[in-house]
């Protein structure tokens, strides 16, 4: 059976010993390459389901990849993985690169995940379990490393952190503290510890001194103990102490803690430590299951995929600012042309047309509670004094692009009329500006729902006419029959004209007149009045 989940006191000695003897080695190759946010395409994603636990993180390729903290819109890590080197130092290996991945759901009631990386020469297998602890930012990563070859590639085996705090790749610094690799920038901080301790540790700059970029230039490593303001990486060798003497295989659990500084980081994950893996993982799956009880039964074949996707719906919501749920934990493109600096946003933040289609799905599911929070989010966080709402937001409701989109302005009045929020201070305050403002603007858009071109797209068109259909029905109850017939006349002329503003017969209209589906004249010809 594993033992407990406690770092050892010989452990703790000899790494303050090692560190101790070199306090003032900075790691030269300041700042380091570019950094690079890893692929959209994710395999797995987990939060705890309660609100003190305020740290997300995402799966892909065999690592772990981007984790948010303390919100959805701050990512703070770009890569945690194993690397293994032969004995002779003439080859590493990464998970990402050099095995076959596969991932397993280890609870279809649960966002519990585990990924088994096989080595693409058989050499070894390493198996991870995730989960994060329910009282405070930490994850816990329970790891499994074997040997499948004796002597084939035996060698050193060490856990590789690429931290990017603060939404960033640089501007990271990075040391060791005690049995505790800590990074931070500004006022968010790391903190990395293994059950086993960590035998030697490294901070350095990617590509220019960190830990891989050693081993595979000097087939070891030098000990740099701090690194600053720059893309910092952190490497440290991992002692595997066997599970049985004649069997080539050890078990060790990772622990990753964030905080405001590296004090709080190391103080939570202390906490997380004392706490270990069973426990965590026990109170883990307890969350969701009593999350799971209140799903909508369907088809038994069909049961552990609705589930898995209700409960994914469900941790994209912050756990500050209630109702803000976002499009995806993840960063189309890796960020751009690089990600040193603070990116925009990626795909982590909140567009009104998303949140609808999420509050819709929890509506269907029963759900109200959720689906009432992101309305409330959408009227009293984004929505603006105009009646608009923004192209997209930051959770806390600041806008990020300038874009117009009048489909993101409609869906909001078609979740009031779903949800039946039709009292009379929502409807005054929130739903009459944002019909009165489609009447204003539409039906032409600056955006259409690509966000990639400006004219008449039908998509938009019918979300503007039906938004205006429901919000005719809640001003009428509230006896403003002028409003009511002013929003039904201009959704019957937009329903009679949309196929003469958007749609062609015979030929196909050239590239310069249609696009994604918005339908332009050509550009000597001025745009069609919404009147004709």
């Amino acid at each position: 059976m594993f033992r407990p989940f406690v770092i050892s006191t010989l452990s703790l000695l000899s790494c303050t010993a090692l560190f101790g003897q070199a306090t003032n080695r900075l790691a030269p190759g300041a700042p380091g390459m570019d950094a690079h946010w890893p692929s959209a395409a994710k395999n797995g994603f987990g939060t705890a389901n309660t609100l003190a636990s305020k740290l997300w993180f995402t799966l892909n390729n065999g690592v772990m990849t981007e984790v948010y903290y303390p919100r959805l819109d701050v990512p703070n890590v770009q890569t945690l993985q194993l690397l293994i080197a032969s004995a002779d130092g003439k080859r590493v290996e990464t998970e990402a690169d050099d095995t076959a991945h596969r991932v397993e759901v280890l609870d279809p009631q649960a966002l519990l995940f585990r990924q088994i990386n096989t080595a693409k020469s058989g050499a070894y297998t390493v198996t991870k379990t995730y989960v994060t602890d329910t009282q405070r930012s930490s994850i816990l990563i329970d790891v499994s490393f074997r040997w499948n070859m004796a002597n084939l590639f035996e060698g050193a085996v060490y856990v590789y952190y690429d931290p990017s705090l603060n939404n960033s790749g640089r501007h990271d610094s990075a040391w060791v503290d005690g049995n505790w690799l800590v990074s931070a920038d500004a006022d968010k901080a790391s903190a990395l510890t293994s059950s086993n301790g960590f035998e030697e540790v490294t901070n350095g700059y990617l590509g220019s001194s960190d830990g891989l970029t050693q081993l595979v230039r000097d087939g070891r490593l030098n000990t740099f103990v701090r690194a600053s303001d720059g893309n910092v990486v952190q490497v440290a060798r991992l002692p595997l102490a066997p599970l049985f003497p004649d069997h080539p295989a050890a078990r060790f659990t990772l622990v990753l803690s964030f905080g405001r500084n590296a004090s709080e980081a190391k103080s939570k994950g202390d906490a997380t430590v004392i706490k270990g893996f069973e426990i965590a993982r026990a109170e883990y799956e307890r969350g969701w299951h009593a999350y799971a009880k209140t799903l909508p039964r369907v088809g038994k074949m069909y049961q552990a995929q609705f589930n898995m996707a209700a409960m994914v719906l469900k941790g994209l919501e912050d756990k500050t600012y209630r109702g803000a749920m976002i499009a995806s934990p993840s960063i189309p493109w890796g960020g751009g042309p690089n990600a040193n600096e603070p990116t925009i946003s990626g795909y982590h933040a909140v567009w009104s047309r998303d949140l609808y289609q999420v509050a819709t799905a929890f509506l269907a599911m029963g759900d109200r509670a959720s689906a009432n929070r992101a309305l409330d989010y959408l009227f009293k966080v984004q929505q603006k004094p105009d009646g608009s709402f923004p192209q997209n937001s930051w959770v806390d409701g600041r806008p990020i692009g300038g874009g117009l989109q009048m489909d993101q302005v409609a869906f909001p009045l078609i979740l009031a009329y779903q949800l039946r929020r039709t009292d009379r201070t929502t409807w005054l305050r929130h739903i009459k500006p944002a019909a009165d403002f489609i009447l204003r603007k539409g039906p032409y858009t600056e955006q259409d729902r690509w966000e990639e071109k400006p004219g008449y797209s039908p998509a938009t068109i019918a979300a503007e006419i039906a938004g205006l259909v429901c919000a005719a029905r809640i001003a009428s109850s509230h006896g403003d029959t002028s409003s009511a017939s002013a929003y039904l006349k201009t959704a019957d002329e937009w329903a009679q004209k949309i196929e003469r503003w958007t749609a062609t017969s015979g030929r196909p209209p050239p590239p310069a007149i249609a696009s994604c589906g918005v339908f332009r004249r050509r550009r000597d010809s001025a745009p069609p009045d919404p009147r004709d």
